[in-house]
């Protein structure tokens, strides 16, 4: 009888142990997905901003003025040149 409930307590601490290292081991790769999720936002946060800021460059009327100029001839109208029609 007590070399059964020895050997019960036997079998029970090894399956504890395995539940431990089992339990360990997926706390470890739910960590690793953590730290692998936050490097991504930090990536995307700071790809966020400078798009951002890109697009508030780029969207800027004096800087959307000047390329009208330059590359397209644009001039601003004389007052007195303006035709009006009515329809």
């Amino acid at each position: 009888m007590q070399r059964i409930t020895v050997a019960i307590l036997l079998v029970l601490l090894v399956a504890s142990g395995l539940a431990v290292i089992f339990s360990k081991h997926n706390s470890r790769l739910v960590f690793i997905e953590i730290q692998k999720t936050e490097q991504d936002l930090d990536r995307l946060e700071i790809r966020w901003e400078r798009l951002t800021l890109e697009e508030r460059m780029l969207s800027e009327h004096n800087r959307v003025e000047k390329i009208a100029r330059k590359k397209m001839q644009l001039k601003e109208l004389d007052r007195k040149a303006i035709v009006y029609i009515r329809l």
